[in-house]
């Protein structure tokens, strides 16, 4: 099995590999590798609620299908999941995680920001207190007559933690203003106006907690060296990895000095 929660999504998915004699190459729904004996379902060990999954078969980039089970439902911070896969004669395979967080509602370490010599306001912030972190994006709370809206600009990591355990970034803000001002264009555009006024009120970031059992899986190759025996696991009758991600978010005011230094407030006009 290999999947995660994750609580920006409102469906979670995982993917279920039966172990048998046969390669799971499945060409077409009407194969007989195309129907899986197989139950799943998440138990929260914390209030004792549990989910059935429904089973669906996709089709992946080379044609061929894959089995992948799907549910909707609130993943919480701090609660614990088991997903059990049951077999039709009681065999049951599973997972555990606890859906990791933070207690502190300000966690992020920020300098103020800073005007450097070629007039660009950078900021710098550290994220202490976290094993390991993943799509961190700034954000940005803009507002006018009729407007409203909260961009969130992606950030890669541009440095491991250091021997204090702080996750460090650079906000470039002065260049995320691009992403605002295109956002603001194609409302434009859809709205048909030929301006828009709006200013920056506040700003933060998000950022989603890997839970230690689990790290992003991104490709074919990662799927099929976690699934031979002796690899990283947390299967317990099989193999594979199932994990899971919190969410944090923070966010704080823009006062009137930053504001202006950006340029702001501004009217908006539609682009070439």
């Amino acid at each position: 099995m290999f999947g995660y929660l994750d609580p920006l999504k409102d469906e979670q998915s995982v993917r279920i590999i039966p172990i048998t004699r046969f390669r799971e190459d499945i060409l077409g729904p009407a194969e007989p590798q195309a129907n899986i004996d197989a139950r799943v379902y998440t138990r929260d060990l914390t209030d004792s609620t549990s989910v059935l999954w429904r089973h669906n078969l996709e089709r992946i980039e080379d044609g061929r299908y894959i089995h992948v089970f799907k549910a909707r439902f609130l993943v919480k911070t701090g609660h614990t999941y088991r997903l059990e896969v049951i077999r039709s004669d009681g065999i049951i395979t599973s997972a555990e995680t606890r859906v990791p967080g933070v207690t502190s509602d300000k966690l992020v370490l920020k300098s103020g920001p800073v005007l450097l010599t070629d007039s660009t306001v950078v900021q710098e912030i550290g994220i202490p207190d976290v094993p390991a972190l993943w799509d961190l994006n700034a954000i940005y709370l803009v507002e006018g007559p009729n407007y409203r809206d909260r961009v969130f600009v992606p950030y890669e990591r541009v440095e491991a933690p250091g021997n204090d355990g702080v996750w460090r970034y650079r906000l470039g803000i002065t260049a995320d203003q691009d992403s605002i001002i295109a956002r603001a264009r194609r409302f434009m555009e859809l709205e048909g106006t030929e301006t828009l006024p709006v200013t920056l009120t506040s700003m933060g970031i998000q950022f989603r907690i890997i839970d230690g059992a689990w790290f992003p899986l991104f490709s074919e190759e990662d799927i099929a060296r976690l699934a031979q025996p002796g690899t990283l696991s947390n299967v317990v009758n099989g193999y594979g990895l199932f994990g899971s991600m919190g969410l944090y978010r923070e966010e704080w005011e823009v006062g009137p000095i930053l504001a202006n230094r950006l340029g702001y407030p501004i009217t908006i006009a539609p682009g070439l």
